[in-house]
This record gives C-alpha cells, structure tokens and sequence, in this order.
C-alpha cells in the first residue's frame, strides 16, 4: 500500500490544488533557504535521467549499475519510474506537527477564544504533541491581523495518508475522516485500493479464508501493480495462508516454546549437551 499511495501521490497534490492554473516550478521542499534546487533533488533529477537514456539505449540494469556506480536495485527503481516526480516525494515532503491544527485554532480565535494557554489545551486534546510556544507564536499573529483568513487544510504525507489507509475506520477521528473521504474522492485507484484493504481485514478479524480467491479476483480487476503483486504471492502458499484466514487456532504458544528452548540453549555458550538440555527445560517448564 505504501507503494501504490506513493505512486498516486500527484492525484492527490492536483486535487488539493484545484484552483492554481498550473503547480509552481519547484513544489514545496525541493528549494533550500536560499532558493535554489536541494542537492538531494538535483542527485535524484541527474541519475534518473541517466539510467533512463541508458536503459532507452537497450543497455542491462547490471551495466548501468557498473557504469554508473550505482545499486542495482536504485537503478531498477529509477528505471521503472518514468515520472520522477514519484521518487522525489519521500525527500521533499516535510512533516510538519503544527500545520494540521491551525484551522481548529483558528476556528477557536474567531469563536472568541484568545488565550493562548486554553487554545494550547483545546489543541493538545485534539492529540498535537508540541509544546506552548508554537501555539503563542500563532495566536499572536492572529491577534495583530496578520492570518486573516483560515489557512487552507495541509496535503496528508504519503506515510500519514497511508496510516489512514490502514486504520479500521471506526478508530479515526472525525477529521481523519474527512481527510480519508477526500483522497478516495481525488483519485479512483486509491479509493480501489482502500476497498480492497478493508475487505482484506474483514477476512482477517472474521475468519473468511474460504472467500480469499474472491478477494484476489477483485484485486486484479483495477490497475493496482504492487496489490496485485501481494495477492499473487498468496497463491505460492495457498493451503497455509486459508488455513491461517480460517482457524480460530495460532501458532503462537509453538514459536514461544522455540524461543524458549533457544535461549536455554544459548544461555550454555554450545556447551551444553542434550541431556543437559532437556534437564534444563524440564525444570523450567
């Protein structure tokens, strides 16, 4: 899922810019301070331009690799990549803590309340970790006028929309939600995909192994590469991967048994024989 949420991440930035005629030359994150291309974005432009003109030649992964003194898997990465703008999400992309509370502070200033310590107190309980001074800092500019209108919600993180993704949805808050709703509603993929992650979970919490080749069938029906991929890989294991969806049972008193053994028999630094051994257990057990 992490894959397919990177993969459609420019859905996600094209609806939440609606309004723009066209994005900015460089997006936010891929300037430094003094306004020029971050060196990191310039190294991700500069490989992925050569590993694409040399796998156009017919050149092998491996070659480039030599060539280029790159990892083979980076240069499989940018070679299957033709937007890299895909690549450059992860490293441009900062999280920011205090951005997603703003519009509840301001809604909150302009309801009438203007102190600085409550508003800290209304936010903390919406779950923002930071302390009181970023919370003074703002409300101080709301106070000399200087944010006048409620800035506009901040695009959710590729790992942040992805934990949305992955959370049953009676655990979100209300405004996760929201936010939720709206990427479904930006890009058909990715509300494709949260059906099927859903559907996915129900099988799990109510053990309906019998109905997992239903659920891969669905999964091949959309556009979903790195889904497909994971669906495809349950069939290597079929009859083990039903019976885990179906049986109420788990093997996790086994696998707890063989940690135990094995720190026993650690515990002799290999010196300990098996009569030894077995004496061991039995007087721990």
């Amino acid at each position: 899922m992490e894959k397919t949420v990177t993969g459609h991440y420019g859905c996600l930035r094209t609806a939440h810019q609606p309004e723009e005629p066209k994005p900015p030359a460089e997006p936010d994150g891929m300037l430094d301070v003094r306004g020029r291309p971050r060196r990191i974005v310039a190294t991700i432009r500069e490989r992925h331009r050569a590993v694409q003109e040399l796998h156009a030649q017919g050149r092998s992964l491996r070659r480039i690799s030599r060539d280029l003194n790159l990892d083979y898997y980076a240069v499989r990465r940018y070679a299957r990549t033709a937007d890299v703008g895909e690549l450059l999400v992860k490293v441009t992309q900062r999280r920011t803590l205090f951005g997603d509370y703003k519009p509840f502070i301001y809604l909150r200033f302009t309801q009438g309340c203007r102190n600085a310590s409550q508003l800290h107190r209304d936010v903390r309980d919406q779950g923002f970790p930071g302390d009181r001074s970023v919370v003074n800092s703002y409300v101080r500019l709301l106070k000399q006028g200087t944010v006048t209108a409620p800035p506009p919600p901040a695009l959710p993180k590729p790992r942040r929309a992805l934990r949305w993704i992955m959370t049953h949805p009676e655990r979100l808050r209300p405004e996760v939600a929201v936010g939720l709703k709206e990427i479904r509603a930006a890009c058909h993929e990715l509300n494709a995909a949260v059906k099927h992650v859903r559907a996915f979970g129900t099988l799990i919490h109510e053990h309906r192994g019998e109905d997992l080749r239903e659920w891969i069938e669905q999964v091949r029906q959309h556009d979903l590469p790195a889904l497909r991929q994971f669906a495809d890989g349950l069939l290597h294991d079929w009859d083990a991967v039903v019976a885990g969806l179906s049986s109420t049972w788990s093997s996790g008193q086994v696998e707890g048994q063989v940690t135990r053994v094995k720190l026993l028999k650690r515990a002799g630094y290999g010196r300990a024989k098996l009569d030894l051994l077995r004496t061991r257990i039995l007087l721990r057990h």
